[in-house]
């Protein structure tokens, strides 16, 4: 999984794309101009504990920081769809639709301009007409419009645009064509034509007779199974170990489980960006004894500082205890976060 350096984010998400940006948070109370707003993301729902931005639930903890521009204490209450913000997140996203990550703080912008904007977008939010949206992004401000793209809450759903009359917040909307669902049909289509259910990554956490877990897929070799490395090498069963690092072909996933199950046509162990230092401290945490079944859910590397990070459940009972590890490559140490359910 890629990962990307815990920062503030201000740039405006669409839809497919999960990854932070760079910007400056820190704009005046009084400074903040029709080009200043357009970079700042958008509300687009509350549920439970969370707010939906892009395509992602971002949650909001006890450890969340809650400030307005002007660095006034926020009540979560007091966050409406519409509402533009900045904010930073812990710097890794799980994969779900929407997918899910976590805030570390959310500024919400306050002065009278932003607030003029939030009143139009919260009306269209509540207005609109094409059932569950999300991905909305500003496409373009002036005085007297505001003109949207937003998405059906679909996987490759319909994408839309909608301008709004900024002083009497009366809109339209119009289907448009969703270029990244079709370049992301042409990439799937590709992927199928060279495997033909499809691939996965992950690290090897049970090694079985007759197959391999990885990460949370429990795989059993197909009858001409082939193991072989990232230069083509063919490897023997007993060269790949716990911890390392691989990637399948499959022939078929079963989802209805909690670990699911499949039959693997081809794994590769990933020679060229294994680490052994991370390979031996991932097997002294699945083959040790602080977790009783520990399955590995995501996995991702950091550049600054260099670490590198797992989330394990452990799977002894349905609580599915969920917790955060990250090691610390260059002192041979990790910390260990639990994560809230």
């Amino acid at each position: 999984m890629t990962n990307y350096p815990k920062r503030i984010l201000v740039v405006l998400l669409v839809l497919f794309s999960v990854g932070c940006g760079s910007g400056n948070t820190n704009l005046g109370y009084s400074e903040v101009t029709i080009h200043d707003i357009t970079e700042f993301f958008i509300v687009e729902m509350i549920h439970e504990n969370s707010i939906l931005i892009g395509n992602t639930f971002y949650k909001i903890g006890d450890e969340t920081k809650l400030i307005t521009a002007d660095n006034r204490e926020l009540k979560f209450e007091e966050i409406k769809p519409g509402d533009l913000v900045a904010f930073e997140d812990k710097g890794y996203i799980l994969e779900s639709f929407p997918s899910q990550g976590f805030a570390t703080k959310v500024v919400l912008q306050n002065d009278d301009e932003s607030k003029r904007v939030s009143n139009s977008l919260r009306h269209f939010i509540n207005n609109q007409q094409t059932g569950n949206i999300l991905s909305i992004s500003i496409l373009k401000l002036t005085e007297q419009e505001i003109t949207l793209n937003f998405n059906e809450r679909e996987i490759h759903g319909k994408k839309y645009e909608a301008e709004i009359d900024r002083k009497t917040n009366e809109f339209t909307v119009k289907e448009i064509p969703n270029e990244e669902a079709l370049e992301q049909d042409r990439l799937n289509q590709a992927m199928k034509a060279a495997h033909p259910e499809g691939i996965t990554s992950g690290h090897i956490t049970e090694i079985y007779e007759d197959g391999f877990r990885v990460n949370m897929v429990d795989f059993t070799f197909s009858e001409d199974a082939q193991l072989k490395n990232d230069l083509g090498t063919l490897l023997d069963r007993e060269q790949f170990k716990i911890g390392s690092f691989v990637t399948v072909d499959y022939d078929k996933i079963d989802a209805s489980t909690t670990v699911n199950t499949g039959v693997l046509s081809v794994m590769t162990l990933i020679t060229k960006e294994e680490n052994p230092q991370v390979r031996s401290w991932i097997e002294s945490i699945i083959e040790g004894d602080s977790y009783e079944e520990p399955a590995i859910m995501q996995n991702y590397s950091h550049i600054e500082p260099k670490y590198y990070s797992i989330i394990i459940a452990d799977l002894k009972d349905d609580t599915w205890d969920t917790f955060e590890l990250k090691y610390d490559i260059e002192t041979n140490e990790y910390s260990t976060t639990r994560i809230k359910n």
